[in-house]
């Protein structure tokens, strides 16, 4: 009906109109309907026009209603990139951001509901920071909580992040992006109440702070003995070794386990923040890279090969 509609003004009004009516009808029985017929109409709706944001809108409420994504797929830049086609002002973009995060929670998509909130606390100046503040708990929580991400540093630069500092879900988020197990269990002890009413458990914090703290050690040595894991990550000898396996197969440290030596070794690790120092370490090794290529450039040039600096 709205394909057969000649001027884009009606063809723009009678879509607002039509997916308005659609989801505020409160009929539980007919939930499915209304997902299948907001889906439909999305799918086959023209993006470049404005009011497909009312009807985007809409689509995420009902997947927040139902808990259930049907028949269309969001995707996160591609809705950037329409409401900066639609010249969507701040306040819109929030309202989608935030519609995001809940729709994706819905749906058990956390990682893309982060992405989502992180997104929306972006939108926030130093100003007004503060007024997303409950935002940026769920944030940092989220974060924590997830169990594959291990850099969390790039919050510490959000406006609605900084309001908090002083509270303690700031404190516990500068741990996770700094500290080691022994700060956090500090923490713990000190902070129990608040600790346990958090969406996620002591044990799962333990985990993931044992693991930061490997990927931590592993950046100041290319060796470290069973010992000095046993005794800085508070695990039994017994438990060691699936541990280290654990955090090879997370991604956060490259290595082997020398077992008759009783030691791991290290090729890589993540960095747990970047900043200058880790800016200047790419700059060095590209530097050395680029004094590498002029020395292989001018051996071929001569017809004889000389050993590039640092031998590789």
């Amino acid at each position: 009906m709205i394909q057969l509609l000649s001027q884009v003004d009606q063809i723009e009004e009678t879509s607002k109109k039509l997916s308005n009516a659609i989801v505020a009808d409160t009929n539980k029985e007919r939930l499915l309907l209304k997902s299948k017929l907001l889906s439909q109409q999305f799918n086959c709706y023209q993006p470049s026009l404005s009011s497909t944001y009312v009807l985007l809108v809409n689509v995420l409420k009902l997947v927040v209603e139902t808990g259930q994504l049907r028949n269309c797929s969001l995707d996160i830049d591609q809705i950037s990139d329409w409401m900066t086609k639609w010249k969507s002002d701040v306040q819109e973009q929030r309202v989608i951001y935030r519609l995001l995060h809940e729709a994706f929670s819905a749906v058990q998509q956390g990682e893309k509901a982060i992405q989502a909130l992180v997104r929306l606390l972006k939108l926030y100046s130093e100003n007004e920071g503060v007024e997303a503040k409950s935002d940026a708990h769920i944030c940092v929580i989220s974060h924590i909580a997830h169990p594959k991400i291990f850099v969390m540093d790039h919050l510490l630069d959000l406006h609605p992040i900084r309001a908090l500092d002083g509270q303690l879900s700031h404190e516990l988020l500068q741990i996770f992006v700094n500290g080691d197990l022994n700060d956090y269990i500090e923490f713990y002890n000190n902070n129990l109440d608040f600790v346990e009413k958090l969406a996620v458990t002591h044990e799962e914090n333990l985990r993931k702070m044992r693991l930061l703290t490997l990927a931590s050690m592993a950046q100041d040595c290319s060796e470290i003995e069973f010992s000095q894991l046993v005794e800085k990550l508070n695990l039994a000898t017994e438990e060691l070794e699936p541990f280290v396996i654990e955090a090879i197969g997370s991604g956060l440290i490259k290595g082997k386990i020398n077992e008759p030596e009783g030691k791991i070794s290290i090729s890589s690790t993540i960095n747990r923040t970047f900043k200058e120092p880790q800016w200047l370490f790419i700059m060095n090794k590209l530097e050395m890279w680029q004094k590498n290529l002029v020395i292989i450039q001018e051996s071929m040039r001569k017809g004889h090969f000389s050993v590039p600096i640092g031998g590789g």
